[in-house]
């Protein structure tokens, strides 16, 4: 499967005996977490001071669309993509994938991140940093 954007991020993980709900597949929720843990490590891979604290990118919004479900063990990769960037903002898209089997494809989402002032809470114009390396 092919998500709009360019590969920036893949985050392997292992889905944990507690991510199961009543059904024995991992829980919606946990999907969520996985994404989270996702855009944070790429985050972190191109060196955002969150120590800073006057400007740093939030989650506008997130969606997830669920494919088929994980089921005991399972192995994932959760594959970032970035479209474009925005004025203030841009799309990650992602997919949870089998890490053996990449076309399986469990979930397919969406997050859209805005970069903020921390102080006053309202959009600022992407880094020209960050814009680079969303360009690239």
């Amino acid at each position: 499967m092919q998500l709009a954007g360019r590969l920036v991020h893949v985050e392997r993980m292992k889905m944990r005996w507690a991510d199961m709900d009543a059904l024995g597949h991992m829980n919606n929720t946990v999907y969520f977490r996985c994404l989270e843990q996702a855009r944070i490590s790429w985050f972190d891979g191109l060196g955002i001071d969150y120590a800073d604290r006057t400007q740093a990118p939030i989650l506008g919004s997130v969606s997830c669309r669920f494919r088929i479900p994980v089921v005991y063990p399972a192995e994932l990769a959760i594959s970032l993509y970035a479209g474009e960037p925005r004025r203030s903002s841009f799309v990650l898209s992602s997919a949870i994938s089998d890490d053996k089997n990449p076309a399986r494809v469990y979930a397919t989402g969406e997050a859209v991140m805005v970069w903020i002032d921390l102080a006053d809470g309202k959009s600022r114009p992407l880094p020209d940093w960050l814009r680079k390396h969303l360009q690239q």
